[in-house]
């Protein structure tokens, strides 16, 4: 006997998991729904089958081949315009030349076929079909029989009124090739529809066979994640792929699961996928394979398709994930959503029940889903670049192609034979990525000098005083993400019209290729470095802070950072006790007090950033610091101009101007500062230069810290950022507007609005993340608080109001 499989249904009522599937290829614990109805067609003897296919065929005919590696010969007949169930059988009619199995490719069911089949035989009849009996009949075809159980009566998909059994039509059934006499060919024909009806009118033997066992056509999105819960459970006979490792947890091979990881049966993980510590898969949690579930993670009663990356403490309840998709750190998806193939989830989004988002979309960083996404402009096309930085996944976003084109992208907006300098942190997917990008840039005529490790102060200062035509330093970020900085000639954060370009170029995939024997060159030169920390001793008196003893204390979580920071502070002479690891200020405030450290110091990973503690313990603050650069700039620069941020307060431009040096306003950027101060070596960014100056400032003055901090022009101040989506900003910052015309208010990259009893408050929108930053200055830190706190209060009933009005 031979068998057919129906394998041509576009699955609609499945969408958005069928967008880009056909249904048989829907996966069901890492198998295609349609490799079940083969592996049951086999089990029962039957492995010449004829596969009719529609939609999508080439998936489904890529996948399974002629079939041998399944153990069956598999026949493929195509129809190019939809011929219903018996139509699109008739093509394989010349194949059928004997008694054959009808089953669905897009079914799950643990029939006995041999039954049926021996049933079939028994009644010499032209047609059997399986039954089964089930709770709601709607859906299907109804099906009354006699005591010979021949079929008196059947009803395709009856309304309430009309329902006269709960008996149905499974869609397998077993047929004699006489059966073509009833199908016209090259016309649409369906077996319920038109052919079962005409055998019931001729009496020509049609009975229905009452099939023990368990069926589901998988007809919605509930019943394919039901289908999933009941092969877990073992209510189907069928095989499950991979190892019983423990009693209801099943993995395949090289899985990966951490230390502290909670696995609550029954449970189902793929090939190559890895589970990271402390993360909990409860029951009924199927993860696909070469996927990746991260820290604290929360799975439950969810289906996750293969190459899922699942963010930090990101929580999933009942949902379907399809493949590829990305969910970013602290979202949440809640029951029944349906997220299709590719989507992009930022961090801290939440998805709320029953919201269906269709492939290839990408939802922004802290948003709320409450409708679903079919069409939107937000699809997962992005920019390569927020202001001169490219970041995401470690092996996720950033992998070794995509660098690649970033290099690649990066050299083409220079001259062919220009040099561009790389370097990164001790990371070894650091190494490799850094290895991809160096190959990208070459392929494109420019070549590569490579600084192995350093940290973006001493990189940047190697591109300007060496002329290189431009950078990129690479460095593992939040234990799991990659950053990628790009940098200009100059040594500065590349412009924005840089990125602009770099975008368009890797979007339309429009590099340069060069001929093969003018590819760049790549070269090692790590000893740059060191020119870098002679000139950082530059001006100090080694011997006057050697002479004072200075026991200093030095934090940080990246080890070449720490390092290289440590080493220029024993090189002036500072005797240094280093931290490498997490960052707690707490521990490390009340670490100094025990310790006989003089100041305290925690490095920023990137080498730019300085937290400055005192011998007490106390956190220097933002406002302290700045006020700190500021007079160490007077006294150690001999240029006549500071470069102060917008957000800075009046006392300290007034100090500045008591130098007879001139005050330039500047965005608070490291591109802006730069360029205003004409040099990329700056005490707010470049942690190594701010600590070495502040200690001989300290060493001249004879004082410690709290003394020094206590004598400068220090303000009060308050910081709060607002989450804010991207799209929205513009109808606050003009409701803002409407609503201080009476203020008053200057507009420089964003709001400042100057209250009538002194001080001020600025609204800046940031550029590139989903915030508003607010800075508010007063003459008492209370005051700044309040200041602040009634703008922040202002957003938020302005994105309250725009949120309400959107969805009602």
């Amino acid at each position: 006997m031979k068998g057919v499989i129906m394998a041509g249904g576009k699955g609609t009522r499945l969408r958005p998991l069928t967008c880009q599937l056909p249904k048989p290829m829907v996966p069901l614990l890492q198998k295609p729904v349609m490799q079940y109805s083969i592996e049951l067609l086999k089990q029962h003897g039957i492995t010449d089958i004829a596969v009719t296919v529609h939609y999508l065929p080439d998936e489904i005919r890529d996948y399974f081949g002629d079939g041998q590696e399944f153990g069956v010969h598999l026949t493929y007949f195509e129809e190019t315009e939809p011929l219903g169930t018996a139509g699109s059988v008739k093509q394989a009619e010349a194949f059928l030349d004997e008694p054959f199995v009808v089953v669905s490719g897009d079914a799950l069911t643990d029939f006995d076929l041999e039954a049926g089949i021996n049933f079939h035989k028994a009644k010499d009849a032209l047609v059997s079909i399986f039954m089964k009996q089930v709770p709601c009949p709607l859906e299907f075809g109804v099906i009354m029989t006699n005591q010979q159980h021949e079929i008196i009566r059947f009803l395709e998909k009856p309304s309430v009124s009309e329902v006269f059994s709960d008996t149905v039509n499974t869609g397998i059934y077993v047929m004699d090739p006489s059966i073509f006499n009833y199908i016209e060919s090259d016309k649409p024909v369906d077996f319920s529809k038109d052919v079962f009806p005409r055998i019931l009118e001729d009496r020509a033997g049609i009975y229905g066979y009452a099939a023990e066992g368990y069926w589901s056509d998988i007809g919605n999105l509930e019943q394919y994640r039901q289908a999933h819960m009941d092969l877990l459970n073992r209510d189907v006979k069928a095989e499950i792929s991979g190892i019983e490792v423990e009693p209801g947890i099943w993995m395949n091979e090289h899985v990966t699961i951490e230390e502290g990881v909670k696995l609550e049966a029954p449970v189902f993980v793929g090939a190559h996928s890895t589970v990271r510590s402390n993360a909990k898969l409860g029951a009924f949690s199927i993860v696909g394979k070469d996927s990746i579930v991260s820290e604290d993670a929360t799975i439950k009663r969810s289906v996750l398709w293969d190459g899922v990356y699942v963010g930090q403490q990101a929580e999933l309840r009942g949902v379907t994930i399809c493949g590829g998709v990305q969910l970013g750190s602290k979202s949440t998806i809640y029951e029944q959503a349906v997220l299709g193939s590719n989507c992009q989830i930022e961090d801290d989004v939440c998805i709320q029940p029953g919201m269906k988002i269709w492939p290839h979309k990408r939802i922004q960083a802290g948003s709320v889903i409450s409708q679903s996404v079919i069409w939107n402009d937000q699809d997962a096309t992005v920019p390569v670049l927020k202001s001169h930085r490219a970041s995401g996944i470690a092996n996720v976003e950033m992998t070794p192609e995509h660098v690649s084109r970033l290099g690649a992208g990066f050299a083409s907006a220079m001259p062919v034979g220009s040099t561009f300098l790389i370097s990164g942190d001790d990371q070894s997917f650091t190494r490799l990525l850094k290895l991809s990008l160096a190959q990208g840039v070459q392929a494109t005529g420019v070549d590569v000098t490579d600084l192995e490790e350093a940290a973006v102060p001493s990189f940047r200062k190697i591109i300007s005083a060496h002329h290189f035509q431009g950078g990129a330093h690479l460095r593992v970020s939040e234990g799991n993400r990659i950053v990628i900085e790009l940098f200009d000639q100059e040594g500065l954060p590349i412009a924005t019209s840089v990125q602009k370009k770099i975008d368009k170029i890797v979007t339309f995939n429009s590099y340069r290729r060069v001929a093969f024997d003018r590819v760049g060159e790549y070269e090692v030169q790590s000893n740059l470095v060191k020119e870098y920390t002679d000139t950082l001793k530059e001006g100090i008196d080694s011997v006057l802070i050697e002479s004072q003893g200075w026991r200093v204390s030095v934090h940080g979580t990246d080890q070449v950072t720490v390092q290289q920071f440590s080493h220029v502070l024993q090189s002036i002479g500072c005797v240094v006790e280093t931290s490498i690891g997490d960052i707690n200020m707490g521990d490390i405030s009340v670490g100094m007090t025990l310790s006989d450290s003089e100041i305290g110091f925690v490095l920023g990973e990137t080498g730019e950033f300085l937290t400055v503690l005192t011998r007490e313990g106390h956190i220097v603050t933002d406002e302290e610091k700045l006020a700190m650069f500021v007079d160490m700039h007077l006294h150690y620069s001999k240029k006549g101009r500071v470069a102060l941020p917008l957000y800075a307060g009046a006392s300290l431009e007034e100090y500045i101007r008591s130098f007879q040096k001139e005050v330039i306003r500047t965005k608070a950027s490291a591109r802006e500062m730069m360029i205003a101060e004409e040099n990329v070596q700056l005490y707010c960014f470049d942690a190594a230069y701010a600590a070495v100056h502040l200690i001989q400032t300290l060493s001249t003055r004879d004082e410690e810290l709290q003394q020094y901090l206590s004598s400068l022009p220090v303000e009060s101040m308050f910081k709060q950022e607002v989450p804010c989506q991207t799209e929205q900003k513009g109808m606050v910052m003009r409701a803002l507007m409407e609503a201080l015309k009476e203020e008053e208010v200057e507009l420089i990259e964003g709001m400042k609005v100057r209250h009538p009893e002194g001080g001020w408050t600025y609204i800046v929108p940031d550029q590139n993340e989903p915030i508003f930053t607010i800075y508010a200055q007063a003459d008492e830190p209370e005051v700044a608080r309040v200041h602040a706190n009634y703008y922040i209060e202002q957003i938020h009933e302005l994105l309250a109001r725009n949120t309400a009005v959107h969805t009602s």
